[in-house]
């Protein structure tokens, strides 16, 4: 998978868009994938945009990392659906 494929597939599945290589607006609980000499990273941001909890995962591969993204953003999505879905029905 490369970074196109998966915007494809977000795009595709109205998924909530992620941050990638720091491109996009950094908010709480948005899916980020950056990379530096290690190899690349991918984690859920907390409100001040550093990594919320346990959520960091690490890769040597790039598509492996997207692949991960991508599961993270359907949770994420999912998950603020039925919150928003809870709130309108209270």
């Amino acid at each position: 998978m490369d970074t196109k494929e998966l915007m494809d597939i977000v795009h595709e599945e109205n998924l909530e868009t992620p941050v990638l290589y720091g491109a996009g607006k950094l908010r709480a609980e948005v899916v980020v994938l950056d990379r530096d000499a290690s190899g690349w990273k991918v984690y859920v941001a907390n409100e001040r945009g550093g990594v919320m909890g346990s959520t960091l995962a690490t890769f040597d591969d790039e598509s492996d990392a997207l692949e991960h993204v991508l599961q993270k953003v359907r949770q994420g999505t999912k998950y603020h659906r039925a919150l928003e879905a809870r709130a309108r029905a209270e």
